[in-house]
């Protein structure tokens, strides 16, 4: 028996529901980028929010299909691929974003592109940088997770029946 989790159609649902968490996350960052105010760090923050919204609505898709996911710890798994495959498109799109609106990104000696930033706080943009990145893995992973571990519990109507997922066929009927 073939594993549904790894088939195309899935995979396919993973890109597309983690570009799209990407894409909200990332929007917020772009504003927080191009106004270049350090005072509106809140931005970021919202956007692993938007994250969140986007693995919660892909939960409750896989809630409703019923033939495919008959274990909530199937839909769990599947929506912990989607919140991976959404940090690694964050990381990514951070990554362009930060090429583009901070001159020499990967040098030492970058000045601080935020005017009203302390000095102290964020010599060399290096706060900055790292809130960001913080934001689009540690952030996205706990929102994401903690929104893709909750929701197929809410989301289910009986979970009287549910079956415990196997990956591995061999496992199902071990030999004595």
């Amino acid at each position: 028996m073939k594993n549904s989790l790894y088939n195309r159609t899935h995979i396919r649902e993973y890109l597309i529901y983690g570009l799209f968490s990407a894409i909200v996350f990332i929007i917020p960052v772009w504003i927080y980028l191009y106004q270049a105010d350090y005072e509106k760090t809140w931005f970021v923050f919202s956007g692993s929010i938007f994250f969140m919204f986007v693995i919660m609505a892909y939960a409750w898709k896989l809630c409703k299909r019923r033939p495919d996911y008959k274990s909530t710890w199937m839909m769990i798994m599947a929506s912990h691929l989607a919140v991976f495959t959404g940090i690694l498109f964050s990381v990514i799109f951070t990554t362009i974003l930060c090429f583009i609106y901070i001159p020499d990104f990967l040098s030492a000696h970058s000045e601080n592109v935020f005017g009203n930033a302390p000095t102290g706080v964020n010599n060399h943009n290096f706060n900055s940088i790292s809130l960001l990145y913080v934001c689009a893995t540690v952030e996205n992973y706990g929102a994401g997770g903690f929104i893709g571990a909750l929701a197929p519990y809410v989301f289910k109507r009986n979970q009287t029946k549910d079956r415990t997922a196997v990956l591995d066929p061999d496992l199902r009927n071990p030999k004595p």
